[in-house]
């Protein structure tokens, strides 16, 4: 393949992934940070974000455009936001009609989700820190969701609230594991949210962004950090905090448990096997995708290789 054929299949393949972490985003389950993991483009995404600083400006200011998105990856980082900004708008209007018809059973899908992200993650640290760190996280997850399911859902939609909100699930969503929408479910604000994407309701939105610019740019960098030195922790940490607010999006707590149990373990176990079909599915590409880059980069050797 020639090396502009090979350009534009990588974009093709950032736009797909950018499509992936749309979807998920919309569904408090796997978090767009786990599919960007799983399909090899996490460490890069990270250090793209993380690249912005106060000196951002002043590069455009002196050394132009061209410099400017050459130092920030403004090409990849361009091309997976257009992906997952028309998947977030295509599901949501989706997600919403599903919830206001089915919502048991599309909460069950989003446990079997969360509950595959789990195994996962944890499979990505070690048994020594699952063990210690994972357990606090456990135990963090565990005492998040039952105070907010004892609580009830705030469903506070006000500008403080709703910019508060952005941030977090910002946050949230460059981790490896832990969902922006599973955090507007845990501030009662995921149907709020919903709505005003699928209503373009343009000031709601627009204060949610301005958070998720806040929460990326002040967190990305201290995630670098973190998974540069102490990964395995990270990654056991947000594995127990997972597992343990499972307790918060169990879709069949309010009904008679002879009468749902049955069904609530097969659709949960039926969602948890469908995730993980579509993680293994996304992963297959990341192969290739690292295969591309490297042929890329060094076309010469791949081909001595060949």
């Amino acid at each position: 393949m020639s090396r502009d054929g090979l350009v534009r299949s990588l974009r093709v393949g950032v736009f797909a992934r950018g499509l992936a972490m749309g979807a998920v985003e919309t569904m408090p389950g796997v978090s767009g940070g786990t599919v960007a993991f799983i399909t090899g483009i996490y460490d890069e995404l990270v250090k793209s974000i993380a690249s912005f600083s106060g000196g951002s400006l002043s590069v455009l200011l002196r050394d132009g455009w061209s410099a400017f998105a050459r130092r920030h990856n403004l090409g990849f980082l361009g091309v997976l936001g257009l992906g997952m900004a028309l998947s977030l708008v295509l599901f949501a209007n989706l997600l919403e009609a599903l919830l206001a018809s089915h919502e048991p059973y599309v909460m069950g899908f989003f446990f079997g989700l969360i509950a595959a992200s789990v195994v996962y993650v944890g499979a990505q640290s070690s048994w020594r820190w699952l063990a210690s760190a994972g357990l606090a996280g456990l135990c963090l997850g565990v005492v998040v969701g039952v105070l907010v399911q004892a609580g009830g859902a705030t469903s506070d939609s006000s500008t403080l609230a709703v910019f508060i909100a952005g941030a977090l699930a910002a946050t949230a969503w460059i981790l490896p594991g832990v969902s922006g929408a599973f955090v507007l479910v845990l501030l009662g604000l995921y149907e709020p949210m919903l709505a005003a994407v699928t209503d373009t309701d343009l000031t709601v939105l627009a204060t949610f962004a301005a958070g998720m610019v806040v929460g990326l740019v002040l967190f990305s960098k201290g995630l670098a950090w973190l998974l540069g030195r102490a990964r395995a922790a990270v990654l056991a940490v947000l594995t127990g905090f997972m597992a343990g607010s499972l307790t918060k999006l169990w879709p069949w707590r309010d009904v008679a448990v002879e009468d749902t149990v049955v069904a609530g373990v097969v659709a949960a176990t039926a969602m948890g096997v469908l995730a993980v079909a579509l993680l293994a599915l996304l992963a297959l590409g990341a192969r290739r995708k690292r295969a591309a880059v490297d042929a890329l980069r060094d076309p010469d050797q791949t081909e001595v290789n060949r």
